[in-house]
């Protein structure tokens, strides 16, 4: 099950947003034979490992993710880097249906954890366990003084979700080396099911149990981007991405109600009585946009560093969104530092996201539209994240830990708040 998190926006992670493998044979290989060819090139190499842990309140989803990135000099012309990550997540997540004392319905929990039957309760969340493996691998060559090609490629693989990704990135540096131009296209295929029966027809009955076969996507992405070193102090950054999926693009676990709302004649109150439910439908396509920009600079006799950037995104779904990401860096000694982080989150909701199909005359059909999801994460929603984090030099690495509180409220989702906890340990080791 693809859980997407609001974590700094890891870039990561969807959608962002995927994962390992084991690459140790390949890579000594790769050493071997350049370091005949290469007498006296000196290669540095880069393990940066990280371990993660991200958990909801209320017993919602919770992550552990470790993760390994290998950087390192092939030659004076070649660079690979190896990203590894691996990712366990269980949980309970909501399903989109209303939280009614009505119904009773079947459904499929996520990730094929079987199903339930509840009456005299709705089954508004479902729990879930599942493992993600996947890999990463770029290799930069640098054809002249100013120019430099990176090759990409990518796996992911989790119990109902497979993808398979790459990538080719062109850099231009100026002749002063101080600006940079880059121009990169990635494609990906990707492959979606539930684990034990395909994905559901859209906008059908849960109880009638229709299923098709695997869901299939293909995506397309395109970057322009400039940096530039605006003093020695200061840098800053602009990119433009556009990107187009085409195929499966609804989830395969996310349902919708139809529901109306009913009095309580005890105590007066109104609540939701769900009459039917469905499985949700979004469309088969999707073109984003989005423009990125930083800009870090140092000031101070201490080295402090602020880095600060916006992203503003847009897609033909009718979702928009701002994103401002602030960071402060203060060394506390020459070895240590502490970097308070800021992160402010705002989105419009899915032109097709509903709460719920609502029924005022329950002896009259509905007239169900073409597109429809009461996923949360469609829904118009605000998130602030803060936290901490504090690194410092040890022999022969650099250790850094961080602590992070997220906060989501969302205009008419069932689940109108979500808040999480992350913490996140690394170390850096250096080889020459």
């Amino acid at each position: 099950m693809a859980v997407v998190l609001a974590v700094a926006d890891v870039g990561v992670i969807k959608n962002m947003n995927n994962i390992k493998s084991n690459l140790s044979i390949a890579t000594c290989t790769l050493l071997g034979g350049t370091a005949q060819q290469a007498n006296a090139i000196e290669n540095s190499w880069d393990l940066d490992s990280s371990l993660l842990y991200y958990s909801e309140d209320d017993d919602r989803v919770s992550v552990t993710k470790a993760m390994a990135f290998l950087t390192g000099d092939l030659s004076s012309d070649d660079t690979v880097n190896v990203n590894l990550v691996l990712d366990t997540m269980s949980g309970a997540t909501p399903t989109g249906a209303v939280r009614s004392k009505n119904s009773s319905v079947s459904f499929s929990s996520a990730s094929g954890a079987g199903s339930s039957t509840v009456d005299g309760g709705s089954v508004d969340r479902v729990n879930f366990s599942d493992t993600r493996l996947g890999i990463a691998l770029s290799w930069a060559h640098s054809q002249d003084r100013l120019t430099t090609l990176t090759y990409g490629g990518s796996l992911s693989v989790e119990k109902d979700y497979q993808s398979y990704g790459a990538s080719i990135n062109y850099s231009l540096d100026s002749e002063d080396r101080l600006t940079t131009y880059t121009a990169g296209f990635a494609g990906s295929f990707d492959e979606i099911y539930r684990k034990t029966d395909g994905t559901p027809e859209p906008l059908s009955f849960v109880d009638d149990n229709n299923m098709f076969s695997n869901g299939e996507r293909y995506s397309y992405d395109f970057i322009l981007g400039v940096s530039k070193v605006l003093n020695r102090k200061t840098i800053g950054q602009l990119n433009y991405t556009i990107s187009y999926s085409d195929g499966y693009h609804t989830d395969p676990y996310k349902v919708i109600s139809e529901a109306s709302l009913v009095e309580d004649t005890d105590t007066g109150e109104f609540a939701w009585a769900e009459l039917n439910r469905y499985y949700e439908a979004r469309p088969d396509n999707r073109l984003r946009h989005v423009i990125f920009t930083s800009m870090a600079h140092q000031y101070g006799d201490t080295g402090e560093t602020v880095h600060a950037s916006y992203r503003f995104y847009t897609d033909d779904w009718g979702i928009s969104s701002n994103t401002i990401d602030l960071t402060h860096r203060t060394p506390l000694s020459a070895k240590s530092y502490i970097e308070p982080h800021f992160r402010y989150y705002q989105q419009s909701a899915a032109d097709f996201f509903l709460h719920s199909f609502v029924n005022e005359d329950v002896s009259t059909p509905i007239i169900l539209p073409e597109f429809a999801s009461s996923d949360y994460r469609l829904d118009e929603g605000l998130g602030i994240t803060t936290g901490i984090e504090y690194g410092t030099k040890l022999s022969g690495g650099n250790f850094r830990a961080r602590i992070e509180f997220i906060n989501w409220q969302y205009e008419e989702a069932e689940y109108d708040e979500t808040k999480a906890l992350v913490l996140q340990v690394s170390y850096q080791k250096l080889f020459d």
